[in-house]
């Protein structure tokens, strides 16, 4: 059924006390369409300050969207380096000039924010690191999440949801500076990275080009019965990129709710692309048969079907029983090494004297 067809069963429930059950599958339907056609994107950026009480040594910051390193700044060479080549003709050398504009302010507020915490340092000529990490996310264009965190000498101490709109601390030593960030001069500032900087740059950057090609998911479905005797399904999905995907169950090719699913959300792989799992437990009177896992993404050009395999896999019980006898066996093994050892330390070639004493007798162990 198009997704117009959707639209017009709908609309003819309209005005009636209740309707079909299914009509809300189908209403589930064009949800999970629009998240598909939904393009999402984010942008992450870290700036890292290190310095004393009484100088900044080093300041970089380096951004991410969508996992795919875009540029960099470090104090020393005081310049941007923009990692691929289209973006800087994409933002301009005025909005670049700009960026670094802000980046050398932040190196002014950066060694203020150290020498202000570090100022009652045992050691004031101990390095420490400072870092803000601000993230922003977007779902067709509009921004949907939006983040900031503190860090200092490796723990977080502050961090704030833009939705929510108040810091929230979580180390006690460090409430004392929350009203230094909910001051008018820190407040601008972050707003003004997160809107011009963070959502900006990321619009202006994913509205003109894929910073990658699309790479389309190898899909994998698997089928296992549990000791308990429910049908389990699983579909993954691996390697793809950029990370928007959906995947959902279908069964002789309609859209339910059929048992338990869980997922493990999108995830990043190291090379930049994503990979995704998500699971079906179905009620023991459910053989599974008939399922379907459709799999819809940008680099695919129409939704791709994979059947579940008909004949389940078995789930072998033994498996978690086995690596249980294993580590027992294990523990005893080194035990009875360390009491061979004992032995033949002590000479004895009869029982051991000590906290071992009461064991049975070790004559039969190798020596």
């Amino acid at each position: 059924m198009s997704p117009s067809s959707h639209f017009l069963k709908i609309m003819e429930c309209q005005g009636r006390w209740t309707c079909h059950s299914s009509t809300w599958f189908l209403i589930l339907g064009v949800f999970s369409l629009r998240e598909i056609q939904a393009v999402h994107h984010r942008h992450v950026g870290q700036f890292t300050a290190v310095g004393t009480a009484h100088s900044l040594s080093e300041l970089n910051a380096i951004n991410f969207i969508d996992d795919v390193e875009i540029g960099y700044y470090n104090n020393i060479q005081n310049q941007i380096i923009v990692k691929i080549p289209w973006i800087s003709k994409v933002l301009g050398i005025d909005y670049i000039t700009q960026m670094l504009h802000l980046l050398v302010d932040h190196e002014q507020h950066s060694l203020w924010t150290i020498q202000y915490l570090a100022k009652n340092a045992t050691d004031p000529n101990r390095n420490h690191t400072g870092q803000l990490l601000a993230d922003c996310e977007i779902d067709d264009d509009i921004k949907v999440k939006s983040h900031v965190h503190l860090i200092w000498d490796g723990e977080e101490y502050y961090r704030i949801d833009e939705e929510v709109g108040h810091w929230e601390n979580l180390k006690p030593e460090f409430k004392k500076y929350k009203h230094l960030l909910e001051s008018p001069f820190w407040t601008n500032l972050r707003k003004q990275y997160m809107d011009k900087y963070c959502v900006d740059l990321m619009r202006k950057i994913v509205g003109h080009s894929s910073l990658k090609d699309n790479v389309p998911p190898e899909v994998t479905v698997s089928h296992y019965v549990s000791p308990e005797g429910s049908s389990i399904l699983s579909c993954t999905a691996r390697g793809f990129y950029p990370q928007s995907i959906l995947l959902r169950w279908e069964k002789n090719g309609k859209l339910a709710v059929w048992g338990k699913e869980t997922s493990t959300g999108i995830l990043p792989n190291m090379d930049s692309t994503f990979h995704l799992q998500v699971t079906l437990e179905l009620p023991p009177e459910d053989s599974g048969t008939g399922y379907t896992c459709v799999v819809e993404h940008i680099a695919l050009k129409t939704p791709v079907v994979y059947p579940v395999p008909e004949k389940p896999t078995m789930e072998k019980p033994g498996i978690r029983g086995l690596g249980i006898v294993l580590a027992v066996i294990l523990v005893l093994s080194c035990a009875g090494a360390f009491i061979a050892w004992k032995m033949k330390k002590s000479g004895s070639t009869g029982q051991l004297e000590g906290p071992f004493a009461s064991s049975a007798s070790l004559t039969h162990l190798p020596k």
